[in-house]
């Protein structure tokens, strides 16, 4: 079973990118994908930060208006995690405890997904977004942490 767990492919992105705006949603879009997972800190906000900017609002609001249905899944508790999703309107699942399947599956649940293949996932940690994501079959996206010296 680690075997499997472990493998090397299972640490490979589909896409490597330098931030969320280097994405072409548009063609995520035309390629079937509906559903983006995304990680929070340092993926789409540093650690120091609890609210996202009117350009990552405007980014958020511009990927709804192009059909996706966003979540964030975070292995974080804190309350920062709900204030951010709050305020952006974006569903989410805290505690995740990637790269295991627990809060992918619940994510899934929650947002009525049956078929992972219309999922794409976003973050900036092998061991944790990419791995967790692609043990579940989901298409992954790295991005490079944005503020490293932040990071727990």
């Amino acid at each position: 079973m680690l075997d499997n767990f472990f493998r090397i492919t299972k640490f490979i992105p589909k896409l490597c990118v330098e931030s969320v705006y280097d994405i072409n949603f548009n063609t995520l879009y035309d390629a079937g994908k509906r559903i983006i997972l995304l990680d929070l800190d340092n993926t789409l906000i540093s650690y120091d930060v609890s609210y996202a900017d009117e350009k990552l609002k405007s980014l958020l609001n511009n990927i709804k208006d192009l059909g996706f249905k966003l979540m964030v899944i975070s292995n974080n508790k804190h309350e920062r995690i709900s204030n951010f999703c709050n305020d952006v309107k974006i569903e989410y699942v805290t505690s995740a405890r990637k790269p295991f399947k627990k809060g992918f599956k619940i994510a899934l649940k929650r947002l009525n997904c049956t078929n992972k293949k219309e999922v794409v996932s976003i973050g900036d940690q092998l061991m944790t977004d990419i791995l967790g994501s692609n043990r579940m079959g989901f298409d992954s996206i790295l991005v490079r942490p944005l503020k490293k010296s932040t990071e727990k």
